[in-house]
């Protein structure tokens, strides 16, 4: 009878141990990867690049974009409540990208110059 109980504890143990739901569950930042934009009505026309955002170990984001003007860095990063805003360089002029990121949907506009652009992109599934 000893040896049925200390069985029946040494296998409830085990199950409850691997199949419980202590497991570390990884919550994916929606907003990390490469993400699919059109620059409408540019001085050079419309513009398609492709910002790609992510995140170091402080959890502070960083992103470049990729366009058919040329690639850059973005700056001063931020991403809050949806809302993204950063800062980049081209030919020594400064713009702004602002904007939401909601359901894998990005839309904005592209500020510099006095003049804002039209932004309007999706997130590129991998």
């Amino acid at each position: 009878m000893k040896k049925s109980y200390l069985l029946f504890v040494l296998i409830t143990s085990i199950m409850l141990t691997n199949c419980g739901s202590s497991k570390n569950v990884v919550k994916v930042d929606p907003y990390l990867g490469a993400w699919s934009l059109l620059i409408e009505s540019t001085p050079q026309g419309d513009v398609s690049a492709t910002m790609t955002i992510t995140k170091n170990a402080e959890g502070a984001y960083s992103g470049s974009v990729t366009s058919d003007v040329g690639a850059f860095d973005l700056y001063d990063l931020k991403i809050v409540d949806s809302k993204l805003s950063a800062g980049f360089m081209i030919q020594e002029a400064e713009f702004d990208l602002i904007g939401n990121l909601e359901n894998l949907l990005f839309r904005g506009y592209v500020s510099g110059m006095g003049e804002d652009y039209k932004a309007n992109g999706n997130k590129m599934i991998e």
